[in-house]
């Protein structure tokens, strides 16, 4: 949305959308509320109904559940098991009579109470009497209950359920419910423990109401008054072991289910049912469907309607747009069509407005540009006749040799060698081979007139001396190294001059010239752009005048002294630095169109 919002272009497609959203925003509100209020009514009346049936099979549950509590204090408070339990067995009769005594009263107890799967005990009893192995297999050793790991919770509770089971030796698969209760002496001693199981379908069957036809996909939880989990009949075992963990039932089945919980009968059990929400939800797909086709009838509708609207509306924002770009391109003959909107009219007026003004600004720039560029060059060609010079230099020499001047004519000589390079040829441009010799004139004469050594060292590669560079950009260099190198008297002063090429993915291969010197160097945070000398200043202006902006002079502090750095293109014909030249002075004059 951020670029159809920043980018013009985009505008036909933001106002389509913004159109047909807004017409169907209407729609999809009072869809969105009747849908969510028809489902709120119905899942609420339908959750309600449910509960209800809930808390009456809950309450079945609980009357069973009750009477399993019943029958185990019954067992408890038997008097003839708290006296068999209470004192040991006189010999092996005594003891088979009385284990069958209880395994009778067990017996009995499980053909009364429907449901009951067995009745256990668990007592130390049996260690009383060295019996090879007790009749039956109803009476067990409290060893066995400190393994099965639900003694310790004795400590707690004198009564308590345990949570659905395997059978321990594992026969048929059978799963059981078992409720415990401590069979407590005159004294309050541990007697045993009676251990009741039922078998976890049996519970199930009471809250289905044994009914065959009943809906497979009914799932129910059973949890103590306490919320501890209890048996459940879910379809997978991993999500009743979750379920037994302590996860959530949510978290555990999923979202395709509705969790309702029994309210009523919280002193024994509560029941929880998973019921699928297409079951609370059937009426409002057929209203959710009815919503989408009115909705999509209506898109329809209004695009063509969008359609026109939006290019009604943006067609003269794309003019302006394509004009602009006209303009980008150089051609500022482009003028925007008034339109019946007045704000764009408004718009166009300006626009074709800036367009003139823009296209009178930019010639008379390139006009001034030619002109200081035509300035320039005539102003460094014509500060001196050289015709007029150069007799004067060679009357002043051949004089100075009449007197024996050898020292005045070599001057004399040298500086009219420098003239003659520097004013020659009306170009602007020289070989590299003549701009090495007017920097040795140069060099000549200041040795006459300082009062130091100097010397110049030069590293020329053998096929750059016919190379084309501009003319005079060694000279304001080397002066700067010997006027202001700050040698001190009786000190050498050595100028490196080396011209090599380069290579790199900006301008290609190229010409690199580097002056250093062992004067002083410049300071650190010299800037040679900044620099307030006329003639660095004008070698810099002219190399980028004549060469381009990507070429020009990096001056810096060396090792030793100070280290310059010139970067021109590498040209051997005069054919193309005129060139290269005049598409410098194109490329400029072009923006104008």
């Amino acid at each position: 949305m951020r670029k159809l919002v920043r980018y013009p272009t985009k505008l036909f497609t933001l106002m389509m959308l913004c159109f047909m959203g807004f017409s169907s925003l209407l729609l999809l509100a009072s869809g969105i509320v009747y849908y969510e209020t028809y489902s709120s009514i119905a899942y609420r009346e339908i959750r309600a109904t449910k509960t209800d049936l809930l808390d009456e099979k809950s309450q079945n549950l609980s009357n069973y559940v009750a009477g399993i509590q019943d029958t185990a204090r019954f067992i408890v408070t038997n008097s003839m098991i708290q006296q068999v339990l209470s004192m040991p067995p006189d010999n092996a009769y005594d003891f088979v009579t009385k284990n069958r005594q209880i395994s009778d009263e067990f017996k009995r107890l499980t053909a009364v109470k429907g449901g009951l799967y067995s009745i256990e005990l668990y007592t130390n009893w049996l260690d009383q009497y060295d019996y090879p192995s007790p009749p039956g297999d109803f009476m067990h050793p409290m060893e066995d209950a400190a393994s099965d790991g639900w003694l310790e919770r004795m400590e707690a509770s004198d009564g308590f359920w345990i949570a659905a089971h395997a059978r321990t030796d594992g026969e048929d698969g059978l799963r059981l419910i078992s409720y415990v209760q401590r069979i407590a002496g005159n004294r309050g001693q541990l007697l045993g423990i009676v251990k009741i199981n039922i078998p976890e379908q049996h519970l199930f069957d009471i809250v289905s109401g044994n009914d065959a036809q009943k809906a497979s996909d009914d799932f129910y939880i059973i949890r103590d008054s306490r919320g501890q989990y209890i048996a459940s009949n879910l379809p997978n075992a991993e999500l009743e072991i979750s379920i037994r963990e302590g996860a959530s039932v949510q978290d555990t089945v999923g979202s395709h289910y509705s969790v309702i919980q029994s309210r009523a009968n919280t002193e024994y059990w509560v029941l929880q049912q998973l019921i699928t929400k297409d079951v609370l939800q059937q009426g409002a797909h057929e209203i959710r469907t009815l919503i989408v086709e009115l909705l999509a009838g209506l898109l329809l509708v209004t695009i063509p309607l969008a359609f026109w609207l939006s290019r009604k509306l943006t067609a003269p924002i794309y003019g302006i747009v394509r004009g602009m770009r006209t303009v980008e391109k150089g051609d500022f003959n482009v003028r925007m069509q008034m339109s019946s909107i007045q704000e764009y009219s408004h718009l166009a007026m300006h626009f074709n407005r800036m367009v003139y003004r823009l296209k009178d600004l930019i010639g008379r720039l390139n006009q001034e540009h030619r002109d200081r560029r035509e300035a320039e060059i005539q102003l460094l060609q014509s500060q001196i006749k050289p015709h007029f010079l150069y007799n004067t230099l060679d009357l002043i020499h051949w004089r100075a040799l009449d007197h024996n001047a050898h020292e005045i004519s070599g001057m004399v000589q040298q500086l009219s060698k420098l003239f003659r390079i520097g004013l020659s040829n009306n170009k602007w441009y020289v070989a590299l081979r003549d701009e090495m010799l007017h920097a040795r004139c140069y060099i000549a004469i200041q040795e006459y007139r300082q009062n130091f050594n100097i010397r110049c060292v030069e590293h020329v590669e053998n096929d750059l001396h016919d190379v084309l560079v501009p003319k005079i950009i060694l000279q304001p260099f080397l002066e700067n190294a010997v006027i202001h190198g700050n040698w001190q008297r009786g000190e050498q002063a050595v100028v490196t001059v080396s011209f090599e090429t380069h290579s790199d993915r900006i301008v290609g291969k190229h010409l690199v010239v580097t002056i250093t010197d062992n004067g002083c160097g410049v300071p650190e945070d010299f800037d040679a752009e900044r620099a307030r000398g006329i003639g660095i200043r004008n070698v810099i202006d002219r190399i980028q005048l004549y060469c381009g902006k990507m070429y020009g002079v990096q001056i810096m502090r060396g090792e030793q002294g100070t280290r310059v750095v010139i970067k021109l293109p590498l040209i051997y014909h005069e054919e193309e630095m005129e060139q290269l030249r005049r598409s410098l002075s194109h490329e400029y004059d072009s923006v104008g169109g």
